[in-house]
């Protein structure tokens, strides 16, 4: 019993200390930094060295940061559907999978997407390897089951601030995927409408978006969310 609970404890450890966490900043400030700060836990940095001009995105890591510039940023995504489900181990921890959700990002360039779908064996949706995923149909917003998302610290603010109801969670399937308007939520990106899905090497326009037609709603929800930004260094 001693041998178990010791090996348990060793096998949190590690887990812990390969927690990650990212997110844009601009001009020393960032949106909802506590958020990040809470779903990290235990052993976030303090981020005094943060630059205080231009754009970054951080990778912080337990006992410190690199800071790296931002990318550039995209306003629509298109999501490629790779072959095989969902291959995460911890889906809910964000760090310990991050090689294999580096690898499915960079699959999914080379087929012509910004990102990859992550779905059950069952067909069932869960969320993109880089960011949130909410759907939306005659209910309203919908995103995939608990147990297999990430908190979204983009989708959590934008809840808070009242910008949109929060979302119900649902079985998914891929088919019913495809035929749904969807938004992707990143905190590099902010929202951004998907419009296209790569299926078996071929394009797939995304349904009409009448959630978000030209990009307005989106691009309107990232600037309110950018107003209310502080200092990173905030708790």
């Amino acid at each position: 019993m001693a041998h178990s609970e010791d090996k348990a404890a060793a096998q949190n450890e590690t887990l812990a200390d390969t927690r990650v966490d990212s997110f844009l900043v601009r001009e020393g400030r960032a949106i909802r930094p506590d958020l990040h700060r809470a779903r990290f836990g235990a052993g976030y940095p303090a981020l005094d060295d943060a630059p205080q001009h231009g754009e970054w995105f951080p990778r912080v890591m337990v006992g410190g940061a690199v800071w790296r510039p931002a990318p550039q940023l995209r306003t629509e995504t298109t999501l490629w559907v790779p072959p095989t489900p969902d291959p995460r181990i911890h889906p809910l921890t964000k760090g310990p999978d991050l090689a294999l959700l580096g690898t499915l990002r960079a699959e999914a360039q080379s087929h012509g997407a910004d990102d990859a779908l992550l779905y059950g064996e069952d067909g069932v949706v869960h969320e993109a390897a880089n960011a949130a995923l909410v759907f939306f149909d005659e209910e309203g917003p919908a995103m995939g089951p608990a147990n297999w998302v990430l908190e979204s610290t983009t989708l959590r603010a934008t809840v808070e601030a009242g910008l949109m109801p929060k979302p119900r969670r649902a079985e998914i399937r891929l088919a019913e995927a495809l035929e749904l308007q969807a938004w992707c939520a990143s905190a590099l990106h902010g929202w951004t409408r998907v419009t296209r899905w790569i299926v078996e090497g071929k394009i797939v326009q995304a349904a009409a978006n009448t959630a978000d037609p030209k990009n307005t709603k989106t691009g309107r929800i990232n600037a309110q969310l950018w107003e209310s930004a502080v200092d990173v260094t905030a708790r």
